[in-house]
């Protein structure tokens, strides 16, 4: 009874099912992983992409921060037009960190800001990014931000702190 021929038929028969048991599951666990679930992400809560700008305004010659509360700087001062939009953007200083005061603006995509200051020659902050999917969700890709023609930034993120002076 324990001949060769059945002591291998033993043994043979157990790994060719291993064997095409793997060939056939491979496929799918390999292809599962490759793919969003699209019930998953219809539950998914995407925020609006958006890049910020934290315009900081600084005179050039005493290098103090023209926002901070001890200057005459006034919201009206200051006009910022966007190519996205026909009108001036509402405005508001951003003191949310103790020692830095910023124009805050955001960005939903390719636009060119224009900004006015008093007298002073007017800024263009251009901006070019791409959506790009990340997950369930689509991100903006930003490309370049430029200040005056010259790069702000060589990795750009989703939050710049542009630095105008004046």
């Amino acid at each position: 009874m324990n001949s060769p021929a059945n002591k291998n038929s033993r043994f043979v028969v157990p790994s060719m099912i291993k064997k095409k048991l793997l060939l056939f599951l491979m496929p799918g666990l390999i292809l599962s992983g490759c793919r969003t679930d699209e019930t998953l992400c219809q539950a998914a809560d995407c925020l609006a992409p958006v890049v910020t700008l934290k315009i900081k305004l600084v005179d050039k010659v005493n290098n103090t921060n023209l926002l901070n509360k001890n200057t005459s700087f006034n919201l009206t001062d200051l006009t910022i037009n966007s190519t996205a939009y026909s009108t001036s953007l509402a405005l508001k200083i951003d003191s949310t960190e103790l020692n830095n005061r910023y124009v805050t603006i955001l960005s939903s995509g390719t636009e060119t800001f224009t900004l006015n200051y008093k007298n002073y020659p007017s800024d263009v902050i251009d901006i070019r990014s791409r959506l790009v999917k990340s997950g369930c969700c689509k991100i903006l890709d930003v490309q370049s931000i430029l200040l005056n023609g010259k790069p702000v930034c060589p990795k750009c993120t989703a939050v710049e702190v542009i630095e105008i002076r004046k």
